[in-house]
């Protein structure tokens, strides 16, 4: 009885074991800390050698990305411009632009980060503009798409700035963010806007936010 209650202990320690290993394994796996400001961003789209993201793979990309998110539309508007430019007529588009019309949208995809288990996360973006006139809007953007099994399990928001115009009134969103090595997501957001109010008024807002997501079985939440 003594030598079965042994060996019934010892499976349970290799059994607890053995499950800590595999965590390891996922929380572990991101090699090195990713930092990312405004200035990070535009290296990243600056960057020639990163590979062009495609339509077929912004579909499966975008899925479960909010549809609050600030960035929600800029999928729909890649997969249009995207329609236009592989029919030739992204010359004519450009030249009927009007307001709040996209001028152009460019994904890339940063890296691919390899969390063993069937996931994966990717970190890719969007370098966008509109229209050159009220309101207008520009930004780059990168996210993070959480794949498990080949599918988008998860999308969020990892760095951006954007910002918007339509004079008198304007808003400017910039981040400061840091994915650490376990799977931490921190991202500090500050947004400056301002306009006219009803007495005719000149005014001027800024506020910080903190925003932070864990990564759980290889998915940020």
């Amino acid at each position: 009885m003594r030598i079965l209650y042994s060996i019934f202990t010892l499976a349970i320690l290799l059994g607890c074991y053995s499950k800590k290993d595999n965590t390891t394994e996922i929380t572990n796996a991101i090699s090195e800390e990713i930092k990312l400001d405004s200035l990070g961003l535009e290296k990243i789209f600056a960057d020639t050698t990163l590979k062009l993201v495609n339509a077929l793979d912004i579909k499966e990309l975008t899925k479960n990305l909010a549809d609050t998110s600030l960035f929600y539309g800029l999928g729909d508007g890649f997969l249009k411009l995207d329609s236009i430019k592989k029919t030739n007529s992204y010359p004519d588009y450009v030249s009927h632009l009007d307001i709040g019309m996209y001028k152009d949208i460019k994904a890339v995809l940063y890296k691919d980060i390899d969390l063993g288990e069937g996931n994966v996360l990717k970190i890719w973006g969007f370098d966008y503009q509109t229209y050159e006139a009220c309101p207008y809007a520009n930004g780059k953007v990168i996210l993070v798409s959480s794949i498990k099994d080949s599918k988008n399990v998860g999308c969020v928001p990892f760095a951006y700035f954007h910002n918007w115009a339509d004079a008198p009134f304007y808003d400017s969103f910039k981040t400061n963010s840091v994915l650490d090595k376990m799977g931490n997501l921190t991202i500090i957001e500050t947004v400056n806007n301002g306009g006219i109010d009803d007495k005719e008024m000149e005014y001027q807002n800024k506020s910080t936010s903190t925003y932070r997501y864990k990564m759980v079985d290889g998915v940020l939440k």
